[in-house]
């Protein structure tokens, strides 16, 4: 993770890959039997993953090839879930710190898709800044996407020697890097919305300058 931080602040390379073509990402799951809340809430995270995607792909962002492989390895855990949800233990079904890690990753998404395409925009940003941020918030994604492998293998029957507690020390665990997973998205975020503001003060006092000297714009 230090080697992720590292990497923010240098980060400068090119935009990845090409634009994809438009993609409807369906979404479903197997109904269980008397619906819980990992169900409703696990159904409302691969919903708004799908609305991000296609969202970041009807306004043209080409970063949206990342988005749907993140949709769709959240659907890949989801179909993975489900397949071994009912040999777990009960406890393991409702504990609410999955729900969070659903919660998280979505977020995450969220965050990414509500302020990539303001970047590419922004006046105040160069290209190079932007290429840097698209890069630093793919490393970010992808290491958040590689998480779900590890909840996936938590309640998979295959662990069945572990006991209740072990599971659920395990997805604390997992929980706790999806969350500061989240916190450096968010503070990658504010970062660039800081260097945008910062840039664009010292335009505007270059801009007073030259007018109060009169000099050539």
């Amino acid at each position: 993770m230090k080697k992720t931080q590292i990497f923010l602040c240098v980060a400068a390379l090119c935009l990845l890959g090409k634009p994809a073509a438009q993609a409807q990402a369906v979404v479903s799951a197997p109904v269980l039997e008397g619906t819980n809340f990992i169900q409703t809430g696990l159904q409302a995270t691969l919903k708004a993953l799908n609305t991000t995607a296609n969202k970041l792909v009807n306004n043209g962002v080409v970063e949206q090839v990342l988005t749907k492989g993140f949709t769709e390895k959240n659907m890949l855990l989801a179909k993975n879930w489900y397949d071994g949800l009912m040999q777990v233990s009960n406890t393991i079904k409702t504990y609410r710190r999955v729900q969070h890690i659903f919660e998280r990753q979505t977020a995450i998404i969220t965050i990414y898709s509500n302020y990539i395409g303001k970047f590419k925009r922004d006046p105040n940003l160069t290209p190079v800044q932007v290429q840097g941020m698209v890069r630093g918030y793919t490393v970010l994604i992808q290491e958040s996407a590689s998480y779900l492998d590890d909840l996936t293998a938590i309640v998979s029957p295959l662990k069945s020697k572990m006991t209740d507690a072990e599971r659920m020390e395990l997805i604390d665990a997992l929980d706790d890097k999806v969350t500061h997973q989240y916190d450096l998205v968010s503070y990658f975020t504010r970062r660039n919305m800081a260097l945008s503001a910062q840039q664009s003060k010292a335009k505007r006092e270059m801009q007073l300058i030259k007018e109060l000297y009169g000099l050539a714009n």
